[in-house]
């Protein structure tokens, strides 16, 4: 979407390659004959030509900003300016908590050393704190300091100087909005990576299928064989780091999510490549819950038949003085049960938040019966939780639930009616690429249906 060329009146293209490390020896007068110009010259003219392309984007360059060989890489926009200011904006989780941040109010330079280096030479917000030591000592391990291996108007590929990762930047189009960049990545982030560590998927190409796990913006192979592949997520498109995966018919480096939100396949050309999910969503629903993430009930966005149980046990609990505030599906270790002398493992619970007497935030839990196949789960209360103080708990919002003191059984009726059945496991995000929603829609109807967030 970002590969715009410039097409202004400009010098002819310039290829400034690494080997320009030779250059910089000292010269013999034998060397200088071999040459129209000498050595110091031809790297006066390299430099020059470097901050003549740099300089020659007029909405800046959008930077795949790899920190370091083995982590994730994120999206800076830049722009240089002839008189030697630049402004750098980014957003993302990493170094600015995910909002928009931007600094004009740094320098840049082109030098020589071993071989023509761009350097951010005066603190900058956005770029340095890639290389500040926080927040664990050593940071993010990021580099402001870049060789340039190459640079023409469509392209400028640079490599770290202290940590040797590879980075490219491509000219932002004219008139491109940068905040609207920086949306339309966070868009793509929701859809494939957002609370989503942990995830399994399949790469295949041809006849070959690898499983893999999404990690912090990388895919994983085998992490102790270092078969990591780092990636950074553009507008439309996933760019995989240097030279990509090995695909069918060459390196799979560019990715985009085809149109049924299914699977992220290689759009390279002459390269057949593709991740798709590794398990149904019903079943990656429950690996979440074995890992101790839970899944909020939202309390919009219900079926008819959810909504008018879920309102009937809200506006109940509202009557006696409380309050319904939440509901949660939950996986714990244990439970205990009969006073301590029965002990549940791996138990499923619905947990649910209400002010209760004298205004006091409490949670009552009901233990739920859980059954998975591949596409649909199911299920059904079993009991109130029985551990020292939790059966009192329950007790109290059954009855509030029911209308009343002595009214248990109403308000239990009324919870089987919201959350007993069986489901089909749905995605409520529209990608099946990321199951942090999910829609919970009734086998027999419909209308029974709930949408759950990862959290």
């Amino acid at each position: 979407m970002f590969n715009a060329t410039i097409t202004t009146n400009m010098k002819k293209t310039y290829i400034i390659l690494l080997a320009l490390t030779m250059v910089f020896a000292a010269c013999s007068r034998d060397e200088e004959s071999l040459f129209d110009k000498s050595a110091a010259q031809r790297v006066e003219e390299a430099l020059t030509n470097a901050t003549d392309i740099l300089t020659s984007a007029e909405n800046g360059w959008e930077m795949l900003y790899f920190p370091n060989q083995a982590n994730a890489g994120y999206t800076v926009i830049l722009k240089f300016d002839e008189h030697g200011q630049v402004t750098a904006a980014s957003r993302n989780p990493q170094t600015t908590k995910s909002v928009y941040k931007e600094d004009k109010n740094s320098t840049w330079a082109v030098r020589a050393d071993y071989g023509p280096i761009l350097s951010f030479d005066t603190y900058n917000d956005v770029m340095h704190a890639w290389a500040d030591p926080h927040p664990d000592g050593d940071g993010y391990l990021g580099d402001y300091e870049f060789l340039i291996l190459e640079a023409t108007p469509q392209k400028v590929r640079l490599k770290g100087k202290k940590h040797e990762a590879y980075c490219e930047m491509y000219p932002m189009p004219k008139g491109a909005s940068w905040t609207g960049y920086f949306d339309d990545v966070y868009k793509l982030r929701d859809l494939l990576v957002t609370k989503n560590n942990g995830a399994e998927f399949n790469f295949v190409s041809g006849s070959t299928t690898t499983r893999m796990t999404y990690s912090d913006g990388m895919m994983i192979e085998n992490l102790e064989e270092g078969l990591i592949y780092p990636f950074v997520i553009r507008p439309g498109k996933v760019t995989f780091y240097n030279t990509g995966l090995e695909g069918q018919g060459g390196n799979a480096i560019n990715f985009v999510i085809n149109d049924a939100m299914t699977e992220l396949y290689c759009n390279d050309s002459g390269v057949s490549a593709k991740f798709v999910p590794a398990l149904t969503l019903a079943e990656i629903f429950n690996v979440k819950l074995a890992q101790r993430i839970e899944w909020a009930i939202s309390k919009k966005d219900m079926g008819a038949t959810s909504q008018t149980a879920y309102n009937t046990i809200a506006n109940a609990v509202k009557a006696s003085g409380g309050e319904l505030i939440s509901m949660k599906l939950q996986r714990v270790d244990s439970i205990r049960i009969d006073d301590g002398d029965t002990i549940d493992y791996k138990v499923d619970r619905l947990n649910i938040e209400f002010n209760g007497s004298g205004g006091l935030r409490k949670q009552a839990f009901f233990i739920m019966d859980f059954k998975l196949d591949e596409t649909t789960l199911t299920y059904n209360y079993k009991y109130y939780s029985g551990e020292p103080g939790d059966e009192e708990v329950a007790l109290e919002f059954l009855q509030r639930a029911g209308g009343g003191a002595g009214k248990q059984d109403v308000g239990l009726k009324r919870l089987k009616d919201f959350i007993n059945g069986s489901y089909v496991v749905s995605s409520a995000s529209g990608s099946t690429l990321n199951a942090q929603e999910l829609y919970l829609t009734g086998t027999n109807d419909s209308k029974k249906r709930l949408r759950i967030t990862a959290r």
